[in-house]
Protein backbone atom coordinates (compact mmCIF):
# COMPACT_ATOMS: atom_id res chain seq x y z
CA UNK A 1 0.00 0.00 0.00
CA UNK A 2 2.81 2.17 1.12
CA UNK A 3 4.34 2.20 -2.76
CA UNK A 4 1.04 2.30 -4.13
CA UNK A 5 0.12 5.82 -1.98
CA UNK A 6 4.39 7.47 -2.74
CA UNK A 7 3.18 6.83 -6.49
CA UNK A 8 0.23 8.74 -6.05
CA UNK A 9 1.72 11.56 -4.30
CA UNK A 10 4.07 11.78 -7.05
CA UNK A 11 1.39 11.78 -9.78
CA UNK A 12 -0.02 15.04 -8.13
CA UNK A 13 2.31 17.12 -7.35
CA UNK A 14 5.06 15.51 -9.68
CA UNK A 15 3.90 15.09 -13.19
CA UNK A 16 2.20 19.06 -13.74
CA UNK A 17 5.37 21.01 -13.18
CA UNK A 18 4.85 25.21 -13.19
CA UNK A 19 6.00 27.90 -11.45
CA UNK A 20 8.66 26.62 -8.85
CA UNK A 21 9.20 29.30 -5.72
CA UNK A 22 11.38 29.43 -2.56
CA UNK A 23 10.13 29.53 0.15
CA UNK A 24 12.00 30.41 3.31
CA UNK A 25 13.33 27.84 5.63
CA UNK A 26 12.19 25.18 3.56
CA UNK A 27 14.27 22.60 4.23
CA UNK A 28 15.10 23.01 7.70
CA UNK A 29 11.24 22.64 7.85
CA UNK A 30 11.56 18.96 6.13
CA UNK A 31 14.65 18.18 8.62
CA UNK A 32 12.68 18.54 11.52
CA UNK A 33 9.94 16.67 10.21
CA UNK A 34 12.33 13.85 9.74
CA UNK A 35 14.30 14.28 12.41
CA UNK A 36 11.37 14.75 15.40
CA UNK A 37 7.90 13.53 13.69
CA UNK A 38 7.00 9.73 13.82
CA UNK A 39 6.07 9.55 10.22
CA UNK A 40 4.94 6.61 8.54
CA UNK A 41 7.41 5.72 5.32
CA UNK A 42 5.36 6.96 2.64
CA UNK A 43 5.01 10.21 4.15
CA UNK A 44 8.62 10.12 5.38
CA UNK A 45 9.57 9.12 1.66
CA UNK A 46 7.20 12.04 0.43
CA UNK A 47 9.04 14.48 2.85
CA UNK A 48 12.34 13.36 1.10
CA UNK A 49 11.47 13.99 -2.49
CA UNK A 50 9.83 17.06 -1.80
CA UNK A 51 13.12 18.13 -0.11
CA UNK A 52 15.54 16.85 -3.11
CA UNK A 53 13.08 18.37 -5.68
CA UNK A 54 13.70 21.51 -3.77
CA UNK A 55 17.50 21.27 -4.10
CA UNK A 56 17.51 20.28 -7.59
CA UNK A 57 15.07 22.75 -9.03
CA UNK A 58 15.96 25.73 -6.41
CA UNK A 59 12.53 25.24 -5.44
CA UNK A 60 8.78 23.69 -5.24
CA UNK A 61 5.36 24.38 -6.93
CA UNK A 62 2.84 26.05 -4.86
CA UNK A 63 0.47 23.05 -4.68
CA UNK A 64 3.87 20.73 -3.46
CA UNK A 65 4.74 23.33 -0.57
CA UNK A 66 0.47 23.25 0.25
CA UNK A 67 0.87 19.39 0.29
CA UNK A 68 3.99 19.51 2.63
CA UNK A 69 1.91 22.45 4.60
CA UNK A 70 -1.00 19.65 5.49
CA UNK A 71 1.73 17.21 6.73
CA UNK A 72 3.40 19.54 8.75
CA UNK A 73 0.12 20.71 9.97
CA UNK A 74 -1.35 17.72 10.64
CA UNK A 75 1.83 16.24 12.50
CA UNK A 76 1.83 20.05 14.85
CA UNK A 77 -1.87 18.72 15.82
CA UNK A 78 -0.96 14.99 16.61
CA UNK A 79 1.14 16.76 19.33
CA UNK A 80 -1.25 19.55 20.79
CA UNK A 81 -2.97 17.95 24.01
CA UNK A 82 -6.62 17.39 23.59
CA UNK A 83 -9.19 20.08 24.95
CA UNK A 84 -10.98 17.04 26.68
CA UNK A 85 -9.27 15.87 29.87
CA UNK A 86 -11.30 12.69 29.58
CA UNK A 87 -10.65 12.26 25.55
CA UNK A 88 -8.90 8.60 25.75
CA UNK A 89 -11.87 7.45 28.16
CA UNK A 90 -14.57 8.65 25.54
CA UNK A 91 -12.69 7.04 22.45
CA UNK A 92 -15.38 4.46 21.61
CA UNK A 93 -16.43 2.25 19.60
CA UNK A 94 -17.80 4.95 17.75
CA UNK A 95 -15.21 7.06 17.04
CA UNK A 96 -13.09 4.21 16.12
CA UNK A 97 -15.07 3.46 13.68
CA UNK A 98 -15.77 6.94 12.06
CA UNK A 99 -12.08 6.94 12.36
CA UNK A 100 -11.50 3.78 10.21
CA UNK A 101 -14.04 5.04 7.77
CA UNK A 102 -12.54 8.09 6.95
CA UNK A 103 -8.85 6.75 6.99
CA UNK A 104 -9.77 4.64 4.55
CA UNK A 105 -11.21 7.64 2.51
CA UNK A 106 -8.06 9.40 3.30
CA UNK A 107 -5.65 6.21 1.94
CA UNK A 108 -7.25 6.48 -0.94
CA UNK A 109 -7.29 10.70 -1.49
CA UNK A 110 -3.77 11.51 -0.47
CA UNK A 111 -2.21 13.43 0.79
CA UNK A 112 -4.52 14.68 3.41
CA UNK A 113 -4.27 13.09 7.00
CA UNK A 114 -2.10 10.58 5.17
CA UNK A 115 0.16 10.05 8.33
CA UNK A 116 -2.93 9.86 10.97
CA UNK A 117 -4.30 7.66 8.85
CA UNK A 118 -1.82 5.23 7.85
CA UNK A 119 -1.45 4.72 11.87
CA UNK A 120 -4.73 4.46 12.68
CA UNK A 121 -5.39 2.06 9.74
CA UNK A 122 -2.29 -0.16 11.18
CA UNK A 123 -1.76 0.11 15.17
CA UNK A 124 -5.28 -1.28 16.98
CA UNK A 125 -4.72 1.04 20.12
CA UNK A 126 -4.20 4.22 18.34
CA UNK A 127 -5.99 7.05 19.57
CA UNK A 128 -5.70 10.60 17.83
CA UNK A 129 -5.63 13.41 19.79
CA UNK A 130 -8.84 15.00 19.69
CA UNK A 131 -8.30 18.53 17.81
CA UNK A 132 -6.69 16.26 15.07
CA UNK A 133 -9.77 13.66 15.28
CA UNK A 134 -12.04 16.24 15.04
CA UNK A 135 -10.39 18.01 11.86
CA UNK A 136 -10.24 15.19 10.02
CA UNK A 137 -13.55 13.63 10.72
CA UNK A 138 -15.80 16.42 11.09
CA UNK A 139 -15.29 18.29 7.86
CA UNK A 140 -17.46 18.33 4.82
CA UNK A 141 -15.54 15.73 3.35
CA UNK A 142 -16.02 13.15 5.73
CA UNK A 143 -19.19 14.04 6.28
CA UNK A 144 -20.27 13.08 2.87
CA UNK A 145 -18.36 9.95 3.13
CA UNK A 146 -19.98 8.79 6.56
CA UNK A 147 -23.50 9.19 4.86
CA UNK A 148 -22.30 7.39 2.22
CA UNK A 149 -21.73 4.63 4.75
CA UNK A 150 -24.03 4.15 6.56
CA UNK A 151 -27.28 4.78 4.48
CA UNK A 152 -29.19 2.28 3.41
CA UNK A 153 -28.08 0.27 0.27
CA UNK A 154 -30.77 1.02 -2.33
CA UNK A 155 -29.97 -2.28 -4.15
CA UNK A 156 -29.68 -5.84 -2.25
CA UNK A 157 -27.63 -9.25 -2.82
CA UNK A 158 -29.50 -10.66 -5.36
CA UNK A 159 -30.99 -7.43 -6.98
CA UNK A 160 -30.33 -7.02 -10.90
CA UNK A 161 -29.39 -3.84 -11.86
CA UNK A 162 -28.04 -1.60 -15.12
CA UNK A 163 -25.77 1.27 -15.66
CA UNK A 164 -27.39 4.95 -15.89
CA UNK A 165 -26.91 6.86 -19.09
CA UNK A 166 -24.73 8.89 -17.73
CA UNK A 167 -22.35 6.76 -15.87
CA UNK A 168 -18.56 6.88 -15.14
CA UNK A 169 -18.13 3.73 -13.89
CA UNK A 170 -15.76 2.36 -16.30
CA UNK A 171 -17.13 -0.22 -17.96
CA UNK A 172 -17.88 -0.41 -21.58
CA UNK A 173 -21.05 -1.02 -23.18
CA UNK A 174 -22.38 -4.92 -22.58
CA UNK A 175 -24.79 -6.66 -25.15
CA UNK A 176 -27.90 -6.34 -22.33
CA UNK A 177 -26.40 -3.96 -19.67
CA UNK A 178 -28.08 -6.42 -17.73
CA UNK A 179 -25.88 -7.06 -13.71
CA UNK A 180 -26.74 -8.84 -10.72
CA UNK A 181 -25.68 -7.25 -7.56
CA UNK A 182 -23.78 -10.18 -5.89
CA UNK A 183 -22.34 -7.93 -2.51
CA UNK A 184 -23.04 -5.12 -0.62
CA UNK A 185 -20.32 -2.39 0.13
CA UNK A 186 -16.77 -4.62 -1.03
CA UNK A 187 -14.74 -2.03 -0.52
CA UNK A 188 -14.79 1.44 1.11
CA UNK A 189 -16.05 4.90 -0.18
CA UNK A 190 -13.08 6.39 -2.17
CA UNK A 191 -15.23 9.60 -2.96
CA UNK A 192 -16.76 12.64 -1.09
CA UNK A 193 -20.38 12.38 -2.58
CA UNK A 194 -24.11 11.79 -2.76
CA UNK A 195 -24.37 7.86 -3.61
CA UNK A 196 -20.62 6.40 -3.17
CA UNK A 197 -21.42 3.50 -1.53
CA UNK A 198 -20.06 0.81 -3.54
CA UNK A 199 -21.77 -2.65 -5.04
CA UNK A 200 -19.89 -5.56 -6.69
CA UNK A 201 -21.93 -6.60 -9.69
CA UNK A 202 -21.69 -9.22 -12.48
CA UNK A 203 -22.73 -9.19 -15.82
CA UNK A 204 -25.34 -11.53 -16.94
CA UNK A 205 -23.82 -12.71 -19.66
CA UNK A 206 -19.84 -12.50 -18.23
CA UNK A 207 -17.97 -14.21 -15.36
CA UNK A 208 -15.89 -10.89 -14.72
CA UNK A 209 -17.45 -8.76 -12.11
CA UNK A 210 -17.21 -4.83 -11.34
CA UNK A 211 -17.09 -2.55 -8.18
CA UNK A 212 -19.47 0.26 -9.30
CA UNK A 213 -20.77 2.89 -6.88
CA UNK A 214 -24.27 3.51 -5.63
CA UNK A 215 -25.15 6.89 -8.05
CA UNK A 216 -24.04 5.13 -11.44
CA UNK A 217 -26.51 2.27 -10.88
CA UNK A 218 -30.36 1.80 -11.32
CA UNK A 219 -32.58 -1.22 -10.99
CA UNK A 220 -33.32 -3.15 -14.13
CA UNK A 221 -36.63 -2.89 -15.59
CA UNK A 222 -38.38 -5.98 -16.04
CA UNK A 223 -38.64 -5.55 -19.46
CA UNK A 224 -34.89 -5.74 -19.63
CA UNK A 225 -34.57 -9.04 -17.19
CA UNK A 226 -37.45 -10.95 -19.43
CA UNK A 227 -35.40 -10.20 -22.11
Amino acid sequence: MGAQIKNEYYSIYEKKLTLRNNYDNFLNRTRRLRDKADLSSNVLSFIRSLALSYKRNDGITEKQYQAFMKVEQDYFDSIIESRDPNWVENYNAEKREKARIIAEYYVQNPPWYGDVSHKILTIDDFIPPEPQYKKMVENAYSEKVLASHYSEPRFQVGDYVSLRKQHKSGIEKMDDGIFAVLQVAPEAVSTAAKGTKKYKILPMNSVETYIVEERWLKKATKRQTNS
